[in-house]
């Protein structure tokens, strides 16, 4: 296991931290509100995942300057497997945005899961393409092994149904069908889902 120093160490930039989440418990609030700040979650959904982080995976990785947290990672072992990991809410601060802190933290996650025997880096993303292609990752396909992750649940958006007509014909037999219900007038919802993610990956150089 690497000593918690030596995950400090992988920090090029004496200015900036990297801590494993459950060694510093005292900046699990920070971490609650970074995360819900870009993904909406309940507060107790929230911190049950972020207690979760442990040295053998899944681990939270913190980037800090001083007593702020300026960014995080969440990192699993991909489902069995030894040597690869997927990358999980993957977040640098709005205020702190556009500085490269984004590339330096992913740079340092990489660095310290290399260290640990990981040989490959799997995510899926929306709309960070680019990011991840500058940062040497490569689109690939769907991996079944990553469905079920938490934090890659399918997105929905809610849209309220609309009443149809159902055309009838004039010479059938029996009574005319009773009208649509208007969906207009109730409070149901329907969820659709949104699958629209893009698999990446990248293989860590022996």
């Amino acid at each position: 296991m690497m000593p918690f120093e030596a995950i400090r160490e992988i920090m090029k930039d004496s200015r900036y931290d990297l801590v494993p989440l459950h060694k510093r418990p005292d900046f699990l609030q920070q971490c609650c509100n970074l995360l819900n700040s870009e993904w909406k979650r309940s507060k107790t959904a929230r911190l049950r995942s972020l207690t979760m982080s442990c040295d053998k995976f899944p681990m939270y990785l913190l980037l800090l300057s001083k007593n702020t947290v300026l960014g995080l990672c969440k990192i699993s072992l991909v489902h069995n497997t030894i040597d690869s990991v997927v990358i999980e809410s993957f977040i640098i601060d709005h205020a702190h945005r556009y500085q490269g802190l984004g590339s330096m933290l992913l740079r340092a996650v990489e660095d310290y899961v290399h260290k640990r025997g990981i040989k490959n880096i799997f995510l899926m993303t929306k709309g960070q393409e680019d990011f991840y292609l500058k940062n040497e990752y490569i689109i690939c396909e769907p991996i079944q092994e990553l469905n079920g992750y938490s934090d890659f649940g399918s997105d929905t958006y809610s849209t309220t149904a609309t009443n149809s007509k159902i055309e009838t014909n004039e010479t059938s037999v029996g009574p005319p069908p009773p009208p649509m219900p208007d969906f207009r007038k109730s409070s149901i919802q329907i969820c659709l889902a949104i699958p629209e993610r893009t698999f990446m990956k990248k293989i860590l150089e022996s």
